[in-house]
């Protein structure tokens, strides 16, 4: 209760961020699954590529600018630790879910205008993916094309992901999946959840891809 009343007490101080001059992360298709074709899933996928490090490199900068960490200068679990802290300390600062105009939330949401929040989330959750990835090369991006996943219409199906082959794969899975972005997108709309407020998710999510507990297992 003391940690609730401190973070309720912190957003009345706190003044919202201007995310005005945050570069909007216009992807051509919003949403996942059996509401994208493959063609629009890999319009999404080229995009994602082609503004990977650019947009890798302004993060960075707005972090930095913001005393938040630099993924330059941590990495992997260090840089995802450094980063739950800082957002459990300035998460009151960002435009809250709660007063942002009625819309689809995550990943349907589209992320420029009033919602330009999203890209900035986004991009921290790709940042925890990057973390991932410098320090294991078993991982790569992609996009889910797993036929199981789209068939139960899993918000991870046709989206751009963190992808490792299985140690052991079976008929039904080749891949591991993990989906960086859900971790920031669920922390934003529920900011007092438990999971949020207490623990750290994103520092052990981070630390079992890296030790290869999703796929070599």
């Amino acid at each position: 209760m003391p940690n609730l009343i401190q973070r309720w007490l912190a957003g009345n101080r706190a003044s919202t961020w201007d995310l005005g001059d945050y570069p909007a992360y216009e992807l051509p298709h919003p949403g996942s699954g059996r509401a994208l074709s493959e063609s629009q899933a890999q319009a999404n996928w080229a995009y994602f590529q082609a503004t990977l490090n650019e947009r890798q490199r302004l993060l960075r900068d707005w972090l930095v600018a913001h005393d938040g960490p630099d993924p330059q200068a941590l990495q992997g679990a260090a840089y995802a630790k450094a980063l739950n802290t800082w957002a459990k300390a300035h998460w009151p600062q960002l435009p809250a879910f709660s007063r942002l105009p009625k819309h689809s939330p995550w990943p349907d949401c589209t992320r420029s205008g009033p919602f330009i929040v999203y890209s900035l989330l986004g991009d921290l959750g790709v940042s925890l993916g990057e973390a991932i990835r410098h320090a294991n090369g078993d991982w790569h991006w992609g996009l889910n094309l797993d036929a199981i996943d789209l068939a139960d219409n899993m918000a991870t199906a046709r989206r751009v992901v963190l992808l490792a082959d299985l140690k052991h794969p079976t008929p039904q899975a080749r891949e591991a999946v993990l989906d960086l972005e859900a971790l920031l997108f669920a922390a934003h709309r529920f900011p007092d959840s438990p999971d949020f407020v207490y623990l750290d998710s994103w520092t052990r999510t981070v630390a079992d891809a890296i030790a290869g507990g999703y796929h070599e297992t």
